[in-house]
């Protein structure tokens, strides 16, 4: 059997020694543990290269041409319309990168534990970072918010109806004048994802009106006995992070609120000597970069919600 190593302390035994002479070892394992691992990528789609850094878009495109369709008689000529379009946003790429080391005292005590804690420190930080980007764009005005009627961590939260509330807002969401030109035009947002700190689902865990679904022929599910919180809620796939606040949620539609475009995917440089001459330079050190240009941007804002006041101050 194939064994997949992942970390330094996996499959035959290396030393920091193996690790400086294999330039490529480092950079190859920190990208496979940061595969699949960015939020942005998760709740946006992926809307291709940009090659100069900037993206233009729009902010709330409608759905419907501006024009209803036409009774036309024989030989009458087909009329044509056109769409209305939202309002110009630009979005810039932003640079992130960070780096780690290894030392000559590394190489000679063969620490490999500190080659260890550094390459799952770089992903963790490298991880809050995007974290933190999505965050801070999905705070946008933008961004529709709703308080909760009553906290959920008292008596008398009803986070099944503040949750039902969210996801009738989205789904409700359209266009308004001068861009709707009709009452019953929508966007058709189908929400599918509920984003929250972890602390907060402990928080449901342990709410009334959440445990009441567990009843009867189904009571072994419930969360209360089993302690373990159900992937989806309402449909809604579950996402934690511990970035985002801890006094709110956000449900969405995922791939249709916002995109990501990459000036520069995430890389990773071979391990290198940080100076010249023998021992990796005048500091003993080798080290390896890992980098990405990224920009972000919300273009249909309405396809997300915030739960405010989930918990009490």
């Amino acid at each position: 059997m194939v064994q997949k190593v992942v970390s330094v302390s996996d499959g035959g035994r290396l030393t920091v020694s193996d690790l400086v002479a294999s330039p490529l070892w480092i950079p190859t394992k920190l990208k496979e543990l940061m595969a699949n691992q960015f939020i942005s990528e998760a709740l946006f789609r992926n809307a291709g290269p940009n090659p100069n850094g900037i993206v233009g878009f729009r902010e709330g495109d409608p759905l419907f041409l501006d024009d209803d369709v036409q009774d036309v008689a024989e030989f009458g000529e087909i009329p044509i319309s056109a769409g209305s379009r939202g309002v110009p946003r630009t979005a810039f790429a932003v640079k992130k990168a960070l780096g780690i080391s290894v030392s000559k005292e590394m190489i000679d005590e063969n620490n490999i534990g500190e080659v260890q804690r550094q390459m799952t420190a770089l992903k963790n930080t490298f991880i809050r970072a995007n974290d933190r980007s999505a965050k801070a764009l999905l705070q946008s005005n933008a961004v529709p918010t709703i308080a909760v009627t009553t906290a959920w961590d008292q008596a008398g939260g009803k986070p099944r109806t503040d949750i039902t509330k969210a996801i009738d807002t989205v789904t409700s969401a359209a266009p308004v004048a001068p861009a709707a030109t009709s009452d019953d035009e929508y966007y058709g947002f189908e929400p599918d994802v509920m984003v929250a700190h972890p602390g907060l689902l402990a928080t449901l865990m342990d709410n009334e009106q959440i445990l009441k679904i567990y009843n009867g022929n189904i009571a072994d599910q419930s969360i209360a006995y089993t302690g373990v919180f159900p992937g989806q809620l309402y449909g809604l796939n579950i996402i934690k992070s511990r970035t985002f606040p801890k006094d709110r949620i956000l449900i969405m539609q995922r791939g249709v609120a916002g995109f990501y475009s990459d000036t520069r995917p995430l890389q990773f440089t071979g391990l290198y000597p940080e100076g010249n001459g023998p021992n990796g330079g005048p500091r003993e050190t080798w080290r390896s970069d890992a980098s990405h240009k990224r920009a972000l941007g919300l273009d249909q804002p309405k396809a997300a919600v915030w739960l405010t006041g989930v918990v009490t101050p």
